[in-house]
């Protein structure tokens, strides 16, 4: 996906965006649970300044928003415990209830530092 944006930034032009992504540095197991516990796009094997590098993308940045992740995350598992009741009558309990299991394990995974979120900007070289 980076190389696509790549062809489409004229030279010095910028893209910046957020992801989620398995923290670096973990065990196996580890990383298992993370990829379980996050989003599909987890499943990269990759990190992500290691891909903004290898698409020779340059002026790399990053900011971490785990913290800014973590309290977001927070507030879905006590909004859906909140309104559990309500959400059911829009859906089957057993869905809500899954639901909730399936955030409250997201929400574990970065606490215990699996999950990450980072904004990342980066450049296309100029060229002359």
């Amino acid at each position: 996906m980076l190389r696509a944006l790549r062809a489409l930034l004229r030279p010095g032009g910028r893209i910046a965006y957020t992801t989620i992504y398995v923290a670096p540095g973990l065990s196996e197991a580890q990383r298992r649970r993370a990829r379980r516990s996050g989003p599909p796009a987890v499943a990269s094997s990759s990190q992500p300044l290691q891909l903004l590098r290898s698409s020779n993308l340059v002026d790399i940045d990053s900011v971490d928003l785990t913290n800014e992740y973590a309290e977001t995350a927070a507030a879905w598992v006590a909004a859906t415990e909140a309104n559990l009741d309500a959400l059911a009558a829009l859906d089957s309990r057993a869905a809500v209830e899954q639901r909730l299991r399936e955030r409250d394990a997201h929400l574990r995974a970065i606490q215990d530092g699996l999950l990450k979120r980072g904004l990342f900007v980066a450049s296309q070289p100029i060229t002359f």
